[in-house]
This record gives C-alpha cells, sequence and structure tokens, in this order.
C-alpha cells in the first residue's frame, strides 16, 4: 500500500508542476491570481513583512510580547532544560503567508519562492551574527529516504543551499538521517523527544570537528529535532550550533495582538 500510495503521489505532483507551468499563476499563500514574481500577492507578501518584524526570544523562537526585552537566558514559555543548539534565529511564526508558503514548498519546488525566503533569512541571520554571520559550516537537517521518496523534494537541503550561495559559506552533508521516525506534528513534548532520539548519524567528522555550525530546517515547534541533530554535531566536536529556521510553531496568542 505504500508504495501504490507513494506512486500515486507522484503522478499528482506531475499533474500539478505541469499545471503550474500552463495554467495562470496564483499566489502560494492565499491562491489570489494577483501575484508578483516571487510568488506572492502584495497582501502576503505585506504580511510576511509584517511577521519576519516580529520580536522573538533567542533561545527558544517564541514571539515575545510588546516591549519584552529578547534575552539570551531565555523568555518564560523555555523549556528549564537547555537546548544543545546556542541560538534560534527565525523569519517568523508558523502562520499567515509563512504558514502556506512552507505547506507548499514541502511538496513542491516553488524555486522562486524558495529563493525568497532563503534570502529573508539570510539577511536575518546577517543581522543577528557578527560580521554577516559567523559561520564555518552549513548543515541541513536531513530526510530520511523514504521521506525524500513520498515528498519527492528535500527542501531543507535547498533552503540550505540558497543561504550557502548568499552567505558565501560551505554547505555539508555530514548529518545523516538513518532511522526513520514517524511525523511529530501531534506528539506532546515528552513524545517528540524520545521519537527522535537517535535518529540522526554523521558520515564523517573532518569538516565539523571545531566548526560553528549553522542548522537549518523549515519549522521548529518544541525543538526536539533540531536537539537531537544539534546533539549529534556536537558530538562530531563542532563548537556551536546555531538554528536558523523559517518559522515557529506556536499558539495565535503569541502573535495575533501584532496583526490581523
Amino acid at each position: 500500500m505504500g508504495v501504490i500510495r507513494s506512486s500515486l503521489k507522484t503522478i499528482r505532483d506531475c499533474f500539478a508542476g505541469l499545471a503550474e507551468l500552463f495554467l495562470p499563476g496564483v499566489c502560494i499563500a492565499c491562491g489570489c491570481e494577483a501575484f508578483s514574481t516571487d510568488g506572492l500577492c502584495e497582501k502576503c507578501n505585506l504580511q510576511l513583512l509584517s511577521l519576519v518584524s516580529l520580536s522573538y526570544c533567542p533561545r527558544c523562537g517564541t514571539t515575545l510580547g510588546p516591549n519584552i526585552p529578547a534575552r539570551m537566558d531565555g523568555c518564560g514559555v523555555c523549556s528549564p532544560t537547555l537546548p544543545r543548539f546556542d541560538e534560534v534565529i527565525r523569519l517568523g511564526p508558523y502562520a499567515g503567508p509563512l504558514r502556506g508558503i512552507i505547506g507548499e514548498l514541502k511538496y513542491r519546488r516553488r524555486d522562486a519562492v524558495r529563493r525568497h525566503l532563503g534570502t529573508l533569512l539570510a539577511q536575518a541571520l546577517s543581522s543577528r551574527t557578527a560580521e554577516g554571520g559567523d559561520f564555518d559550516l552549513i548543515l541541513p537537517v536531513p530526510m530520511h529516504w523514504r521521506r525524500k521518496i513520498e515528498r519527492a523534494c528535500d527542501h531543507s537541503h535547498i533552503l540550505a543551499s540558497t543561504i550557502a550561495d548568499i552567505l558565501e559559506l560551505p554547505i555539508g552533508d555530514e548529518l545523516i538521517r538513518i532511522r526513520h521516525t514517524p511525523p511529530q506534528t501531534h506528539l506532546p513534548r515528552s513524545r517528540r523527544i524520545e521519537n527522535i532520539r537517535g535518529a540522526f548519524g554523521l558520515k564523517s567528522t573532518k569538516a565539523i570537528e571545531g566548526a560553528k555550525v549553522l542548522l537549518i530546517d523549515d519549522v521548529t515547534t518544541t525543538g526536539a529535532t533540531a536537539n537531537e541533530a544539534a546533539r549529534t554535531i556536537l558530538s562530531g566536536g563542532a563548537s556551536k550550533v546555531t538554528l536558523g529556521v523559517v518559522a515557529k510553531s506556536e499558539p495565535p496568542t503569541a502573535y495575533q495582538q501584532h496583526w490581523q
């Protein structure tokens, strides 16, 4: 059944790709036909910029309320257990146009929008780090080979490649997924930690030893996946891991007051 389901999905994706080539384009986030070259309409572009401008906690990535300072020692909703990564640098909350864009990118290439997001995240990374980015190596959070077949697109790797080009940094493939895990989406934090434990490995530690690593993923929720990936990278001798993500999944109450 799994092979049949995967084959049917591949066929659907092929038809969707052909439709994108020959049918009128629509905004990737809201579906209206008034879109620009980056795949978003003017309204969604403005909402995206609004989301990107929100202040957030550098330890967990959660959106902060008005007049709450961003502190490296965390915020009121941070887990008491320190993450293995040193800092989170994100674009915005997993809401509005960011939610729509990421949903599309998981299953379709959408290269123009991915480049747009990669550029925005690269700018955020440059603004939050010394001299345009204090990193030696970029590593994407890897997919298991079974997930790559299902989705026919390794979106985290493509996003990381865009950022690597902009920041002029090498991108590595040392971090690998050695265990297939069920999706984390509907699991509580305790189950997420157990689900992802031991899921990553390293092909080599040569480029990682002593390196300041930038770990790239699309979405973080509890940080369990990024934490396990960072633990694996640090076990290979890295001196520091910074997490760069497009979006932080959090309750709407965290950001609703900022934009409607």
